[in-house]
């Protein structure tokens, strides 16, 4: 996780660059994100099972078309999983995508505004010389043609004369550079146009993208809490075909007591992880001072108030920074590109390690995140989005409501990582922002 400098490097034409980003995009997110058309699946009643027990051949047909069913069931997972995991990849590649299309766009700006004070300076130094000229030079000069004789005075003439030709020519030199700068300045501004134009397009297909993938996570969560309420109820009646016996009133109210068993299980985990982030902030933000005279216990810690108020704290406590926020050279992918966060490691030992949500907010991703693994997108309202990446495992979900200092996940190395550690990203309506600027205007540090 060494950074480097970037060096200088050929760069593709802005407008191809910019307009091929847009356009494969659109087409990404147009076809291959539209959603997917639900496959309707003719599932047995159990008046269907209770009717094939009284024929041998019916009861043969319906045990095989329950069997089928089980195994189309873990194919449809299998493909959703996968489904999902596309999308994460999409996710990260669009957002990688408005990154770069804001780093032009940057840079073109920084590029049109130095050209622009060039012509400035330029046209102040030509007019200062003109200026000089005119005070001193100038107006001797014009004595001398009109009414000096001599030949000493024919000397210092034409010196004067030689002295006026440079200065005249260094003027409209500097007259003609500043012009330069001007034109120059000017096609950089068209440029940035384009740019700026560009990079709604990336921004709002790096959007979509977070939807749709956030969307198919929830899908292979949905779908997995169905698969298992299903199979309960199919194994169930394959017992009672299989068996050849009478249902009961437990093999009807096998899948309806899944699916509770399940909900229940969510609720359960959503309230732990909750009453967890409670219970850890009390304990590092509070506590019992000893040595402190007579107050009435130990003070709580200050509020570090951010954006509504929300406190804003490491999302690894007493981490390090081991890769910092900037253009590097990506140790994996092996080409130079903007690392949109920072890398975090805990002194004592980072795998497996907790990792907290930075500030309150909801959780608007969850999931497989292309090159990031198994990463947590929180929305923390005014256009404030922070990411953590590489965890081994989450905690939350997508929809949830989370506090400042919640357990989120389990830190690790999944996706392009070369080592466990946590890579933490801080964004403003979508660009990339140095989180140690961001958290530390807060008062929080690395």
């Amino acid at each position: 996780m060494t950074e480097h400098s970037a060096p200088a490097r050929p760069r593709r034409p802005l407008r191809a660059l910019l307009q091929a980003a847009v356009v494969s995009f659109a087409l990404v997110l147009g076809d291959a994100l539209a959603p997917e058309a639900a496959r309707a699946v003719d599932y047995p009643s159990w008046e269907d099972v209770l009717a094939a027990r009284s024929n041998e051949a019916s009861k043969q047909g319906e045990i095989a078309r329950i069997q089928n069913l089980i195994s189309g069931l873990e194919a449809e997972t299998v493909a959703a999983q996968a489904l999902s995991e596309q999308r994460g990849a999409e996710y990260e590649t669009a957002q990688i995508a408005f990154d770069e299309g804001v780093r032009v766009s940057d840079e073109l700006d920084q590029k049109a505004g130095e050209a622009e004070a060039e012509a400035a300076a330029s046209s102040q130094r030509a007019g200062s010389i003109a200026a000089q000229l005119a005070r001193s030079g100038g107006s001797n000069l014009s004595i001398a043609l009109l009414g000096g004789s001599g030949g000493g005075d024919a000397d210092a003439l034409l010196y004067q004369l030689g002295a006026l030709s440079k200065l005249t020519e260094q003027t409209s030199g500097i007259y003609a550079a500043a012009e330069q700068s001007r034109n120059s300045a000017a096609a950089i501004a068209s440029q940035a146009e384009v740019a700026e134009a560009a990079l709604d397009g990336l921004r709002i297909a790096a959007e979509q993208a977070l939807a749709e993938a956030a969307a198919a996570q929830q899908a292979v969560e949905q779908m997995l809490a169905e698969e298992q309420s299903r199979r309960v109820e199919l194994a169930a009646q394959l017992d009672v075909l299989v068996s050849n016996r009478v249902a009961t009133e437990a093999d009807y109210q096998a899948g309806v007591a899944e699916r509770a068993r399940i909900a229940a299980e969510r609720a359960r985990a959503e309230a732990e992880a909750r009453a967890a982030a409670e219970r850890e902030r009390a304990a590092r933000g509070g506590g019992g001072g000893g040595g402190g005279g007579g107050g009435a216990g130990g003070e709580t810690g200050p509020i570090i108030t951010g954006p509504g108020g929300q406190g804003w704290s490491s999302p690894l406590p007493n981490a390090r920074v081991t890769s910092e926020f900037g253009n590097r050279f990506h140790p994996i992918d092996a080409v130079w590109r903007l690392h949109a966060g920072i890398d975090l490691v805990s002194p004592g030992g980072t795998c497996g390690a907790n990792v907290y949500a930075a500030s309150a907010g909801t959780v608007t991703f969850a999931g497989s995140n292309g090159g990031l693994g198994n990463a947590v997108t929180i929305s923390h309202g005014g256009g404030r989005t922070t990411v953590y990446g590489h965890n081994t495992s989450l905690v939350v979900r997508s929809g949830w409501s989370v506090v400042e200092g919640q357990l989120i996940a389990k830190a690790g190395t999944t996706g392009a990582s070369t080592g466990c550690h946590v890579h933490f990203e801080t964004r403003l309506n979508g660009t990339a922002q140095n989180p140690r600027q961001v958290l530390g205007q807060y008062g929080t540090g690395f």
